[in-house]
């Protein structure tokens, strides 16, 4: 999997999905482990692993208890007590994070609802246990935002979501507060997203020994300092050339 998209240049995966269903019937059980919570979580580990060595950020979906297609858009509430959420259908998402080895590691959130908050606003998911309680670093994008109603765009970043999969399809999904707390939020999730980017294989060197070939953002701030230097020295060449014929028309006055 990691080859390919290296050799398409695409360095985003959006997988692998590890939800664990309870109905046989759901309608992407092809897509999903649907396995016992640690066997899902130790089968996502080796796989994302080994997609990173490519330079490969996993999207690992969907967070969380992403059970069934039928009405996913329409305000599916879905309730689980705190225990079973975190024996069975956490677990594999908590190992996948704890157990990730290679570049920045990302998230897709799911359509549904946990009690009574949408998942792709659910700072207690997000925040509390996804960063918080397992140290997650990287960056988290909605599964497709046609809003549906509650898939508000400045909700979504002020608690923990920090990218939109598809934008502007409705007002709910634009940004237009301009307060100071709206504008940290959009910073923050800014740094996840380009944390999570720029250490990916758009800008890593993934294939030979990178001590003799620097990856792409070396490269281009190399060519920076080296464009620079040529500047600089060519203002100083002028500076010195007018100094000189300054200085020699006072002295033939």
């Amino acid at each position: 999997m990691g080859q390919e998209y290296q050799d398409a240049n695409n360095y985003g995966w959006y997988g692998p999905a590890m939800n664990t269903h309870r109905n046989a019937f759901a309608g992407r059980n092809f897509e999903y482990y649907s396995e016992d919570g640690v066997l899902a979580g130790k089968m996502a580990v080796a796989e994302i692993n080994g997609a990173a060595t490519k330079g490969v950020y996993p999207y690992i979906k969907h967070f969380a208890l992403n059970d069934q297609e039928t009405n996913r858009c329409t305000f599916l509430l879905t309730w689980a007590s705190e225990q079973a959420i975190r024996e069975i259908y956490l677990k594999p998402f908590e190992l996948a994070v704890k157990g990730y080895t290679g570049t920045p590691l990302a998230v897709m959130s799911s359509f549904n609802w946990i009690g009574t908050e949408p998942s792709c606003a659910n700072t207690n998911l997000l925040n509390n246990v996804l960063r918080s309680e397992w140290g997650f670093v990287g960056m988290v994008e909605t599964d497709y935002d046609g809003s549906y109603g509650y898939m508000i765009s400045d909700h979504c970043v002020r608690n923990g979501n920090d990218l939109m999969l598809g934008f502007a399809m409705a007002e709910s999904n634009q940004f237009t507060d301009q307060s100071a707390t709206a504008t940290l939020a959009m910073r923050e999730s800014c740094k996840n997203i380009l944390y999570t980017v720029g250490n990916s294989g758009y800008y890593t060197n993934v294939d030979g020994d990178p001590t003799n070939q620097p990856d792409k953002m070396v490269s281009t701030f190399r060519n920076i300092d080296i464009c620079l230097g040529i500047v600089l020295l060519a203002i100083l060449v002028v500076m010195y050339v007018v100094h000189f014929m300054n200085k020699k028309k006072k002295k033939a006055a």
